[in-house]
């Protein structure tokens, strides 16, 4: 079944026209060094129309071609450090013990995706039908690399078949309403101002056409995605500069960090149902 949440190759030559300048964050072996790892991306295509961005941190540029370490290794290493939580949790005899787990819990959650996955991913080239589980080896489409990147965190999902669906049915097979937020024909300023004011926290978007993360931080919103647009890979950049964010009329918002049972369903590591 091919993607659902991809533009067809017209949609992306239109899309590609409205601008292409942003960021990419290469793969660090530290997970502290997320933000101090960046590439300023230049394009021929006009820059995206929007209102001036306030204090953009800018992001140094670094080698995009370093290699990725052992990735499995890693996965592996976050599934320990999982296993430990899990086991804390089982030990907490108090509200008050569980939910220190909890916290601690939806930090290692963030944590691992968004500075410790996500930059090993960066530079794999994007496919409307691409699937690889290995980062920067084969290509992979929008909806594989969110459904990859919260499996091999430790979420149990199935990769496949939730890839498959559209981006705002991939949010509602992971959490409630309660923490869905709906924006239609906001401009993108709006849009990461109304995000910026959640707080810190990891979100996955859903546009017209597409899907990936935001992570939110206390300097930064952050654009985690499969890009369709030059440079056509996994990239880093910020939410206020993405074309691709510009680019969509509608953009719906799962604030997954937010739902507590999505926090416990990875501590024990309980089935997700996703859907057929």
């Amino acid at each position: 079944m091919e993607q659902q949440s991809e533009l067809s190759p017209a949609q992306q030559a239109r899309t590609s026209r409205a601008g292409a300048k942003g960021w990419i964050v290469a793969g660090t072996a530290a997970a502290s060094s997320l933000l101090a790892a960046a590439l300023s991306l230049s394009d021929p295509s006009p820059p995206v129309p929007a209102t001036p961005v306030k204090s953009i941190p800018p992001l140094p540029r670094v080698d995009t071609a370093a290699p990725v370490r052992n990735y499995s290794d890693l996965v592996a290493t976050l599934e320990q450090e999982r296993l430990v939580l899990q086991a804390a949790f089982t030990r907490a005899r108090t509200a008050a013990e569980r939910m220190d787990v909890l916290h601690r819990a939806r930090d290692v959650f963030v944590s691992s995706v968004v500075e410790r996955l996500a930059p090993e991913w960066v530079g794999t080239p994007w496919d409307f039908n691409g699937t690889t589980e290995e980062p920067r080896e084969g290509s992979i489409a929008c909806g594989y690399f969110v459904t990859t990147l919260l499996r091999d965190a430790g979420l149990p999902v199935e990769r496949v078949r939730l890839a498959q669906q559209a981006s705002e049915t991939i949010i509602l097979r992971l959490t409630t309403n309660r923490y869905v937020h709906r924006f239609s024909r906001l401009p993108l300023s709006s849009f990461v101002d109304s995000v910026r004011a959640m707080g810190p926290g990891l979100s996955i978007v859903g546009l017209d056409c597409h899907v990936g993360f935001i992570a939110s931080t206390d300097s930064s919103v952050l654009f985690i995605h499969s890009s369709y647009v030059s440079p056509r890979s996994v990239v880093i950049e910020h939410a206020e500069r993405s074309p691709v964010l510009a680019a969509s009329n509608y953009r719906v918002l799962g604030r997954i960090s937010d739902d507590d049972a999505v926090i416990r369903r990875w501590l024990s590591a309980a089935a997700n149902r996703t859907g057929r």
